[in-house]
């Protein structure tokens, strides 16, 4: 990194202040460090920095006035914000995307992962203040949230929600390990000592047993916060494309239907279902008068379209999910005579999720209407997919699909 590069940090605690100036320098910045938003302000406008590194809570101004000023004010307004913040909830996720900030990250956070975030801001100035802004409604705990920000700002702020989510989940699971591991050192040491020792010890393992509890509780409660980024990112895309508002819910929920049917174990449902939420979240980088043209689509158009599929995968490649996902959602348009894209792999090449997607992804679109057709009913897409059993579809795919269609445990109004 070019010692060029100014970092302006807005932090009210010394120590943290310190912490990020020494990292920083060593990583080769220029760094100068203000003590409220106020000062933050003042020095961003005398000598504009290229990236601002701000705390959320400080005195005077509170890192979200910050970041609106910053906004507002035509020389500084594609400035890269990024946020630093013990606060987690969606009302605190929410108010950064309402003030324009590119990303953020939760404390305590990595060094390592601070570093990428302040080079992947520097990679792009920001586009908070450039992009149409989408108005969107968020519930969290019977409360409603009011949303104005671009669609990538939104995917930005939701993939680092995700990410930190599952920073967290390892620090959990890391130091659950060592808990278990204390616990049967401690017993071994327990059956050497003596009656009053082993008294002694009972009473320390009832306590670790209580922590172990605490953080199964936290761990599952991350993993709600992580299903329900995915959530309301498969949302972002549905606000660019009305006219098909519910197709990834829909093909989530058909997909898990079809799994189910194939004796799939609750973890693969889970990824399953996660996968097909977003299977076309690439979309995001296609334009919208595109995606809601009222005709067909001429060749050219169509090929712009076929691109989501590697958008997915490069937008979702560097989450580390338990599950393949960046891979299952660019492959949902594989065939298994080849004919299908991104790359026209064969049978054996496909990942099973990804071909389970592939027919519940046919089965609605056809059964559901389109901006240039009608819908042409759930008849027609069986008979789509039985044409292609064992040639472009898996065979046991389709029958699943035929049982669950049979027993009547999807339409495509639900």
């Amino acid at each position: 990194m070019p010692v060029s590069t100014r970092v302006l940090i807005a932090e009210d605690s010394k120590v943290q202040a310190d912490m990020l100036c020494n990292l920083l320098v060593d990583a080769g910045y220029q760094v100068r460090v203000a003590h409220d938003g106020a000062q933050a302000l003042q020095m961003a406008r005398e000598q504009p920095p290229d990236l601002l590194l701000s705390d959320v809570t400080m005195p005077i101004m509170d890192g979200f006035e910050l970041c609106r000023h910053i906004r507002q004010d035509a020389a500084l307004r594609s400035l890269p914000v990024i946020l630093l913040t013990a606060m987690t909830g969606v009302k605190d996720i929410i108010c950064g995307l309402n003030a324009g900030a590119d990303n953020y990250l939760t404390k305590p956070f990595d060094n390592a992962m601070l570093l990428a975030r302040v080079q992947d801001a520097l990679y792009r100035p920001s586009q908070a203040f450039r992009e149409e802004k989408l108005a969107l409604e968020a519930t969290s705990d019977g409360r409603r949230f009011q949303v104005h920000a671009g669609p990538q700002q939104m995917l930005n702020l939701l993939l680092s929600t995700y990410h930190n989510a599952l920073e967290q989940n390892k620090l959990l699971h890391a130091t659950q390990i060592k808990l278990t591991q204390l616990n049967s050192q401690l017993q071994e040491e327990v059956a050497r000592q003596s009656k009053a020792l082993i008294e002694e010890e009972r009473k320390l393992s009832a306590e670790r047993e209580l922590l172990l509890k605490q953080h199964s509780a936290h761990h599952e409660q991350m993993h709600a916060s992580l299903i329900e980024s995915v959530s309301a990112i498969a949302a972002t895309i549905e606000v660019r494309d009305p006219y098909t508002s519910g197709h990834q819910r829909r093909v989530s929920e058909l997909s898990v239907l079809i799994g189910q049917e194939l004796a799939l174990d609750a973890f693969a449902l889970e990824g399953l279902r996660i996968a097909a939420s977003v299977h076309d979240i690439g979309k995001i980088r296609i334009p919208a008068e595109i995606l809601t043209k009222p005709g067909r689509l001429d060749p050219a158009e169509f090929e712009l379209i076929k691109l989501h599929a590697v958008a997915s995968f490069d937008i979702l490649k560097n989450i580390q999910f338990p599950w393949p996902i960046a891979k299952i959602v660019m492959q949902h348009h594989e065939r298994l005579d080849g004919s299908g894209y991104p790359h026209g792999l064969k049978n054996g090449q496909i990942l099973p999720e990804a071909m389970i997607i592939a027919v519940a992804d046919v089965v609605e679109s056809m059964a559901t209407a389109r901006p240039y057709r009608k819908s042409l009913g759930i008849q027609a897409a069986i008979q789509e997919i039985e044409r292609g059993k064992g040639s472009k579809f898996t065979a046991e795919v389709v029958d699943a699909f035929i049982r669950v269609h049979e027993q009547q445990r999807w339409s495509p109004e639900s």
